[in-house]
């Protein structure tokens, strides 16, 4: 199933993000590290978060499932669906806040967990989960899916 051409014209007017609808890039995100292929409608890249808000508006409006993905390293088929792909890990990807006495970070979804450690590992925290992919798992994702780890008896799940 493709967009609908309102759809597409008034996400172009709305955003300066990155609409992509050609066969190649509906291939390419049509797989994720799980065994599952469906292809999406279309891929959305938007570059801050006043885009992805207005992406989402649009699509409630016009009846467009969403699904946003990270780095697609999901096992379970999560970050592939008929839908419009919204790809938060181009350009929404930055570390926002660390508030070491609150024990808090604020970081937008396309935020890889590993960097996230990184930056926390100076104040002597890190993010609990730790997923074989967290050198390309984003904060969005590890999220979302209530991401675990090897050390998940001690520190939790990502919920």
């Amino acid at each position: 199933m493709s967009l609908p051409l309102d759809f597409v014209q008034d996400l172009k007017r709305a955003t300066s993000g990155d609409l992509r609808t050609d066969p190649v890039t509906r291939t390419l995100y049509s797989t994720d590290a799980s065994i599952y292929q469906i292809t999406p409608r279309g891929v959305f890249i938007p570059k801050n978060q006043d885009e992805l808000q207005a992406a989402v508006e649009l699509a409630a409006k016009y009846e467009i499932p969403i699904l946003p993905r990270g780095s697609g390293s999901s096992l379970a088929g999560q970050a592939v669906g008929d839908a419009l792909i919204l790809d938060l890990s181009r350009h929404l990807d930055n570390i926002l806040d660390i508030d070491p006495e609150g024990r808090t970070a604020t970081v937008e979804p396309g935020v890889i967990l590993s960097d996230l450690n990184l930056a926390t590992a100076t104040f002597g925290l890190g993010f609990g989960p730790d997923p074989a992919s967290a050198d390309r798992a984003t904060m969005g994702g590890v999220l979302g899916n209530n991401a675990t780890g090897a050390h998940s008896i001690r520190y939790g799940m990502a919920a």
